[in-house]
């Protein structure tokens, strides 16, 4: 193969999951609702001379060689990039180049986004015609199937498709409903959203706390699942209906999301919540799991700033962010 040209590639992540928790195996049918941001994940491929592929994860200052493809070594270093590289059986020397917009841990999908990134690049690199759907279901196996890992289905899905997005699930089965709202409430969100930064964290711990819960019947889990799914369902019928709507519905759900377990909320997501409430949020959910990484805040109108300015005083980072309402996409 003669390919010159480098790949470039990238997807969004998303933010504000209402109905989290929902997409996995152990429940059996859920609902999703999420919004698409810029901020990306982007693979850069280059062919090289040699049959070794090189990785560099650049902001991760992670790096990984594979010298035998018939022999891929999981050992904890860029290991989903490895699996991507070998499920897509690449024959080639390859350098890849891969860094993220968000930072590790920030719970907004970034570890299915880059892997959906690399994916679309592969394809694009071997002239394959894969589809969004292809895209985000090899995904998902790479997770579930090649590293045997824990992981729901909605975070590929956005990344693959961009934009807002309902999802009903049959696990591990989606079917995806674009959602569409006037340019008055996208500007609304991008102006009233606010995504803060608590630090890197592990879901791993809750995951399995939250699973045995549900495995023993746990009347709270249980009843905390059925209100999240319901509040994707009222989040899908409501998206164009009066804004302060959107902040109940974000506040049920993760009123519901911090009944799954204690190790949901630690003193930084308490404090986080209580500055953008007392400083006028009208709605605040930890995106994906929990317990860390990052949350959105639904800002009552023209109380944006105040509310980032008390959170960026008591040390919280801000990661500014606007709707993304492409999926990925790779060029040469």
């Amino acid at each position: 193969m003669n390919f010159k040209n480098p790949v470039l590639t990238r997807a969004p992540t998303r933010i504000c999951d209402i109905g989290g928790w929902t997409d996995t195996w152990f429940y059996p049918k859920g609902a999703v609702f999420s919004f698409c941001v810029d901020l990306y994940s982007y693979v850069r491929l280059v062919e090289n001379s040699s049959k070794t592929i090189k990785i560099f994860a650049e902001n991760l200052k992670q790096s990984a060689v594979i010298l035998n493809l018939k022999k891929i070594e999981y050992n904890g270093v860029l290991d989903l990039l490895k699996a991507a590289i070998k499920r897509m059986n690449i024959e080639n020397g390859l350098d890849i180049f891969v860094r993220a917009d968000a930072p590790p841990g920030c719970g907004t999908g970034t570890s299915a986004s880059v892997a959906v990134t690399l994916i679309s690049a592969l394809a694009t690199y071997k002239r394959l015609n894969m589809d969004q759907n292809n895209i985000a279901t090899l995904a998902h196996k790479l997770e579930t199937e090649e590293l045997e890992l824990e992981s729901g289905v909605q975070d590929q899905y956005a990344a693959a498709y961009g934009g807002i997005n309902f999802m009903e699930i049959d696990y591990p089965e989606v079917k995806l409903l674009k959602i569409k709202i006037n340019k008055k409430r996208i500007l609304e969100l991008e102006k009233q959203f606010i995504l803060v930064y608590f630090g890197s964290r592990s879901s791993s711990k809750m995951h399995d706390a939250v699973i045995s819960n549900y495995k023993n019947r746990d009347k709270a889990t249980l009843n905390s699942f059925e209100i999240m799914k319901q509040c994707a369902y009222e989040m899908k019928a409501s998206i164009n209906s009066d804004i302060e709507i959107l902040g109940e519905i974000i506040n049920r759900n993760w009123d519901a999301q911090k009944s799954l377990h204690h190790l949901m909320i630690n003193p930084i997501i308490k404090k986080a919540e209580k500055i953008a409430k007392s400083n006028g949020a009208i709605g605040f959910k930890c995106n994906g799991a929990g317990g860390g990484g990052s949350a959105t805040i639904l800002a009552e109108s023209g109380y944006e700033y105040q509310i980032k300015k008390k959170l960026v005083e008591n040390g919280y980072t801000i990661l500014p962010c606007k709707m993304s309402f492409t999926g990925v996409r790779s060029y040469d």
